[in-house]
């Protein structure tokens, strides 16, 4: 890799570190990460236009480097790579203020030309393709396919309920997925970022925060004492807390990436205080939102 990285980018590192699927390295005080990239062209254009406006109104983007033919992406070993250049500590983890400030300051970004996350329509092909995936493979896995039944029926209610929201009227700039385990290096990731509702990074943080047993309740109370939401957003606030993505993603892991099954076991056995959770949120935004009531937690 030492000899691709100098022949494609002209840098020539001393040492090179690799971790997991990407490499990183200094340079002058300078760190940089060469990492695999998975999305689109077309939306990688937008992306490294979107990352130097960000850099230029001082947020510490990771700014993408070009190859020596202009490039923003590198085949090496037909694998594509993007090379980064990191202004952050890239190992620190992220607190709920993070994620807080990021919004803070990108909340006046043009997402123009950007596509918008559609809850309905990703949620309704992701739970017809695992449906698929579990009735031809669910033999293998039996605690899937002890547990998949409860997760897909919660799923189809957020579905149902998504489904009765206009478009979401107000954006901001996202990110695919974060939690307690993601770092700096994630948040200021250009290939981590989506165009989406405020209130998916805070859900995905808090949801993953309870499943870690950190302080979620808390974190709630702070969230909404110190943060606004609309009518809209109450509603959308309360679907993407109820919709089981921690499970999903497991669920690929364990399918994709040969997880162990027993990486499920902290959401399984830990449904009905979840559940008791989600209650608790719900007493609160049904204040200032209508939330259809659901037999389950209002039980």
């Amino acid at each position: 890799m030492k000899n691709a990285i100098f022949f494609y980018y002209n840098l020539n590192p001393i040492t090179i570190t690799k971790r997991d699927k990407r490499y990183e390295f200094q340079l002058q005080n300078a760190w940089y990460v060469l990492t695999p990239c998975t999305r689109p062209q077309e939306e990688l254009d937008k992306l490294y236009n979107l990352s130097i406006v960000l850099y230029e109104r001082g947020i510490p983007v990771h700014q993408i480097v070009l190859n020596k033919d202009n490039q923003l992406v590198t085949f090496i070993n037909q694998t594509p790579y993007i090379l980064f250049h990191i202004y952050v500590p890239k190992d620190t983890n992220i607190v709920l203020n993070d994620i807080l400030n990021f919004q803070k300051y990108t909340t006046t970004v043009s997402l123009d030309n950007l596509p918008v996350a559609d809850w309905y329509h990703l949620w309704t092909q992701k739970i017809d393709y695992l449906e698929y995936q579990v009735s031809e493979f669910g033999k293998k896995y039996p605690m899937i396919r002890e547990s998949f039944s409860y997760y897909v029926g919660i799923a189809e209610n957020c579905i149902s309920l998504v489904g009765m929201i206009p478009d979401i009227q107000k954006n901001t700039l996202s990110h695919r997925r974060l939690g307690v385990q993601s770092t700096l290096f994630d948040l200021y990731n250009p290939l981590n970022l989506v165009v989406d509702s405020k209130v998916r990074d805070i859900c995905e943080f808090i949801k993953d925060s309870f499943f870690h047993g950190i302080h979620a309740i808390e974190q709630i109370n702070f969230y909404f004492s110190t943060q606004a939401l609309d009518k809209q957003e109450a509603k959308l606030f309360f679907i993407r807390m109820l919709f089981p993505s921690y499970y999903f993603d497991k669920y690929e892991q364990i399918i994709e990436k040969d997880h162990d099954e027993k990486e499920l076991l902290p959401f399984i056995h830990h449904t009905k205080e979840f559940e008791y959770f989600i209650s608790i949120i719900y007493q609160h935004l049904v204040q200032y939102a209508e939330l259809p009531e659901i037999y389950w937690i209002k039980k």
